[in-house]
This record gives C-alpha cells, structure tokens and sequence, in this order.
C-alpha cells in the first residue's frame, strides 16, 4: 500500500486589510486581490490623471487543515504586462514557476503560466505578487470643480467644490470617500486660527450619504454619510456626484509670502469589487493530501494460472474531497515495476472516473490476465482535490480595492491658489429677445482682491455660427463708468470700445483697454427680472478695509435703484461704512429696459489711481445689443494685460429665453479659457467724453 499526499491551495490577504471572509470555511481557497493605488493632484477644474498601478496577489494557504498539502500546481491564465513573483513562502516549501504535468495543462488550456509548491503544512500559506503599472487615467476617474478657482490671501472665502466619480471599471463597485482638510495650526498657508479650514453649508449627493465630522475638518461620503458605514455602489460606467462648501482664511506668510497654491486636503477613495481589474484568472487547481492505494490480486480457483487484479483507492483525509481521474494496475514478474505481465495492464483516465468524500473509497472492476507463476500486483492512482467551497479548493479570485495599509491608497491631493494682491473676475451674460434673433449682452469686470490691478484689457468676441445684421454691432455699445476706458474710439460718444479685431474662428471680436481696478473695496453688476421690491436681491457691497456690507437692494424704474431703502438716481454717489471702513459707491448704470422687462444695474466702489490723480471705480460693465440670423451661443470672453495667477477664469453665461436673469433655471454655465498676454507695456493717456 502506498500513500500519497494531497495538496491545499487557501488565499488570504497575510497583511492586507481587506479579506475575503467567505473564505473562511474553506479548506484550501484561493484569493486573488488586487489593489488600485493612485495620487492625483487638482486645482479644481476637469478629470485630472496621475500615476498609478495595479498590485495583486495570489495568496496560497493551508486553512488550518491539521494535514499537508503536497504537489501544489497553480495554473493562472496572465493578461499582457504582468510578471508575477514570489512574495512569501515558508522556508521548507520549494515554490518555483515550470511546465506542468501533462494531465494539468490538458485540463487547463486557458493558462500560460504555472506555479509549483512542493508542500503546504497546516496553517502556512504562499503568496505570489505581481503589479501592473498603468498608463492614462486611472479606472476611476475623479473630476473636481471649485468655485471660485482662486482664493484672496487674508480673506475669509467659501469655496463650493464639485466632486464627482465616475466608473470606468467594466463592471461594478462598491465606493467610500473620506476628504480631509488641513489640521488646524499647521503651517500649510491657511491663518493659524480655529476651525480654518473648516466644512461648511449642507453637502449633497446623488447616491449614498454624506456628512461631516463634528469638528468640520472631515467629509464622509458613504452608504448613509457616517464612517466607516457601508459602501455605495456605482455600475459600469456610473456617476456619484457631490457637493459641498469650504470655509477659511489663507496666510501666505506661512508659505513664503507670495501669490501660490495651498492645500484645500486630501480625499482618499476606497472601492472594492469581486473581480480583477486585470483579467488574471486562476485555472483548475492540481494537489494531493492524504490517501491510500491498495492494490489486490485473486487466483482463479479452477485455472491457476488465471488471475484478476483489482485497484482500491482510499480518501483517508478527514478533510477534502478528492476527484479520481487516473487509475492504473498491473502486474510484474519481480519486484520492480516493469516491466508488466503481457496482458496485465490496464489504465483508465478521465475527468472525473469518480468523486469521494472524506473516509470513501472506490475499487476499480476487476481485470484479468494469464500468467504461469505468482504475480507481483502494482497499483497507481491520480486524484486532486475537489473544486468545493467546503471540502476542496475554491476560487475566490477577483477582487479589486482599494484600502488604507501603508502603501495602498487612491487619494487625491487637492490645491487651490491664492492670491497675494489683486483678482480678476469677469462675467458674460448673453439674453435672447422675444422678436427677431436679437440678443443683449452684458459684460462684467470685478477685482475680488485685496490690491489694485495693472492697466488691463479684455475682449469679447461674435460665434462664427451667427451672422451680425448690421454686420457693425458696436452701435449701442457702452462702456460704464465710462472713465474707466483708458482707450476709446470715440471719446465723445457711444460706441465705447477701444479695438474691433477679426480673430480667427469668430465673426468679429471688440477690445476695452482700461485703467487699474481698485480693491478690495467692491460694488456689483448685477440682472434683475423687473422692477420694484418683489424682484430684490441680497447684494454684498466690499469696503476699503475688507469688510463687508450686505444690503437689499430692487430697481425702482429705469433711472433709480433702491438700496438698503434709500433709493438713488443714476449717477448719483453714496457712501457705506464710517472712519477707517467709509467707502464711495457711485450708481454707474440703470437699464432703460428695466421698465419693460429685465435689465442691469450697475453700482461701482470708488478708489484712486494714484499715478494719475484719478478716480477709478470697481467693478466696470460693458454692455450692447447684437441682432442677425444663426444662434449666439455663450462664447469665450478673455482677460489680458494682467498676471494669469492673478485672474479667474472667465465665465459666459447663455439664457436662451427672453428676460431672463442670472440665476434663473436656465442658465448654462460654461467654463472657459483665458487668454494669457503681457501686461499693457507703457501708461496709457486718459480719454475723456
């Protein structure tokens, strides 16, 4: 009788912190893990990509059998770029990758790689590892959007942030998000104060739950928002989109004092996923464990020279399931093996001959052969271990995530910049009219900063896809506070612009060159539906010391606005805030149109341009009339003459129904370039009316 051994295969994750509990009942499972680590840097617009890879390991392991598992063949059907290593094997397992026997290929056509472990004692394990480095974005793309983009140093400022994750894995998975802002007191370039930076508002999303911690400093994005919680699951190609708002005064003078990009935290996505991300799938595994063959021999009792030979195989383990697919006897005239008595040999193999549970037994049907002497009987035996999730091998191969342990993160750094000096904003609104294809365009230029800006210019420009009637549209244009207009074509009357341009790709572009914008004081241009108190808007009116005044403020007709109650006549000033915080304000504009429907109002914060003795005024407006045949849809609207770090992206805004103002449902916020040119070398003369 011999005995042979039958080998256990059992993947665990050894130090990983993410296993695979099903596998827990499982004599010998086999776990495949992958793990998707990633760090990706935003500064708050569009997908970004950064480096990552795939790391994955099969993990091997006698489940705490009390039995050894021997003659271990691990077939793996491996995707393209992939090299597999040994990471962890005990000091008496010999484990090397090989040809197989040719009963295992046959049964695994699919494989291009095979494993070998010579043994597996109870409780021990082996584990292979392999990485896959990628090249584009990362399977799960992250998409950030911040509003505003740029932040002032030593003011406090909210930014909204636009999360979104999108699955480009091909199948499923499971999603948490945990953001985290900068620690109180640090040196990151936020002001050393409580609570800055901190969470703020109510945050939202679309499936799952979010919320912060009870100091603010963390955002959880789950099953229901608390953490760790559940996961939230996004198919194939799904979205999960939130949103939420944060709060806090930078302090460049922690990180070298000038304008730069500070850390808005850090957001770290965990997934999982039963399947790879790679493909790498694991065959039909081959190992023995404990057995016996017996091999018997019967004299025919009226031939004596006729004898039958019998073949009994034994599961002696007390744990696994064994597949039969091999059995061969035979008889020798001595004690060799070979070679066999013409006529005894006889050998049957197949996927599967029979299946035993632990304790069973199978005999083979008794064969016959003729031979002159006393044989000697020999028997052989192939079996492996049953593919069963109880008594065999099981494959809980799969598994992709990503999870806290050391090295295995898929994070995104997040940074924004601010700004030590001015910041410029500008703002295109285009309404339809009711009659012909008619649209009115209202153009606004802000300084959100703390310093005066350059002399600077911005254009706008007509879509190709519209064709002007009159081709000139300029007719109407204005330009307030029209002092404000460093180069005018015609100083003494409208149209206000200071170049008309035919760039390419557009119909026809216009250029205002004008004087430095003051700051930080701040008035607004703002659209309103109609007149009289029921169309009033909250307006935040900025001093010259930074502060902040926050009045309501209504159109009373197409001459006069009522502000904080007081209602003031085009052209008329008025001031807000007393001693050091006492600011001008001159109303620069009042729609005509306002009596009819919607229209601007324009109220301006005056400062001094020193260099020249002069008033000049923040925000400046330009605002004309453009009819034709075609569609004018929202188009790039630029800033130059000032330092790109100092400037906000431009924004244009289409309401394609007729009166209708910023802010209403229909609005179409469109991100767009900036035009990044040299400052406006030299002083430009001052043109008056």
């Amino acid at each position: 009788m011999k005995k042979l051994l039958v080998a256990m295969l059992l993947l665990v994750l050894l130090t990983l912190q993410a296993p695979d509990l099903r596998a827990a009942e499982t004599p010998l499972p086999i776990i495949v893990n992958e793990y998707v680590n990633a760090t990706i840097s935003t500064e708050g617009f569009g997908y970004l990509c950064g480096p990552w890879n795939v790391t994955g390991y099969i993990i091997v392991k006698n489940n705490n059998t009390g039995e050894t598992v021997s003659d271990i063949w691990i077939p793996i059907n491996k995707p393209s770029g992939l090299t597999i290593s040994l990471h962890y094997a005990p000091s008496y397992a010999n484990v090397s990758s090989g040809s197989p026997p040719s009963y295992v290929q046959a049964d695994n056509s699919g494989a291009n790689e095979f494993w070998h472990i010579t043994q597996l004692r109870s409780g021990d394990n082996v584990t292979l590892k392999y990485t896959y480095t990628g090249s584009g974005c990362a399977p799960i793309l992250v998409e950030e959007r911040y509003d505003p983009l740029k932040i002032v140093d030593g003011v406090s400022s909210t930014v909204n942030v636009k999360l979104n994750i999108t699955n480009n894995f091909a199948f499923a998975v499971d999603v948490k998000v945990r953001k985290v802002l900068p620690a109180d007191n640090g040196v990151e370039g936020w002001a050393n104060i409580a609570n800055n930076p901190a969470f703020s508002g109510t945050p939202s999303t679309n499936v799952g739950g979010i919320s912060y911690s009870s100091d603010y400093k963390e955002l959880y994005w789950t099953n229901d928002g608390s953490w760790p919680d559940g996961w939230f699951t996004l198919a194939a190609g799904g979205h999960g989109n939130s949103t939420f708002s944060i709060t806090g005064t930078p302090a460049l003078s922690e990180v070298g004092g000038e304008t730069r990009k500070i850390t808005l935290g850090t957001v770290y996505i965990y997934l999982k996923a039963e399947r790879t991300f790679t493909g790498l799938t694991i065959g039909k595994v081959f190992a023995v464990g404990d057995a016996s063959v017996e091999a018997k021999k019967e004299q025919d009792t009226t031939n004596p020279n006729q004898w039958k030979e019998t073949l009994v195989f034994y599961d002696t383990s007390a744990k696994f399931k064994y597949d039969l697919f091999n059995t061969t006897v035979w008889a020798t005239e001595g004690n060799t093996p070979s070679p066999a008595i013409p006529g005894s040999f006889n050998s049957t193999q197949r996927f599967n001959i029979t299946q035993l549970s632990p304790g069973g037994s199978f005999s083979s049907v008794p064969s016959t052969f003729t031979y002159n002497g006393i044989p000697k009987i020999w028997a052989l035996a192939k079996f492996r271990i049953t593919n069963d999730q109880l008594n065999g091998w099981w494959n809980y191969n799969n598994f992709t995530s990503v999870w806290p342990n050391g090295d295995v993160y898929y994070r995104v750094y997040e940074e924004i910049w601010a700004v030590r000096g001015y910041l410029i904003k500008a703002k295109k609104e285009v309404v339809s009219e009711s009659s012909a294809s008619c649209y009115v365009l209202g153009i606004s230029l802000e300084n959100l900063g703390q310093w005066e800006t350059p002399y600077l210019e911005f254009y706008d420009v007509v879509p190709n896809g519209f064709s002007p009637d009159p081709a000139g549209t300029e007719g109407n244009m204005i330009f307030t506070p029209h002092g404000m207009l460093a180069v005018d074509v015609n100083p003494s009357s409208p149209p206000d612009y200071s170049l008309i341009t035919s760039p390419a790709g557009y119909s026809r572009g216009y250029v205002w060159k004008a004087y430095p914008v003051p700051a930080p004081q701040n008035g607004f241009a703002a659209y309103f539906k109609g007149t009289g108190s029921g169309n009033a808007k909250s307006i935040d009116f900025k001093l010259v010391d930074g502060s902040t005044v926050t009045l309501s403020v209504y159109p009373v007709d197409g001459s006069n606005v009522n502000i904080g109650g007081t209602t003031y006549a085009e052209g008329s000033s008025f001031t807000l805030g007393s001693g050091s915080s006492a600011t001008d304000f001159t109303v620069a504009y009042v729609d005509d149109n306002l009596t009819s429907g919607g229209g601007w109002v324009v109220v301006s914060a005056k400062g001094s341009y020193e260099n020249l003795n002069m008033d000049v005024y923040n925000p400046i407006f330009v605002k004309y009339r453009v009819c034709g045949s075609g569609v004018y849809n929202a188009t790039n609207l630029f800033i130059v003459g000032v330092d790109p770090r100092n400037t906000l992206d431009a924004i244009a805004i289409s309401s394609p129904n007729t009166r209708i103002g910023f802010g209403a449902s229909t609005l179409e916020p469109l991100l767009l370039a900036i035009a990044l040119i040299v400052s406006i070398a030299g002083v430009l003369a001052r043109r008056k009316r």
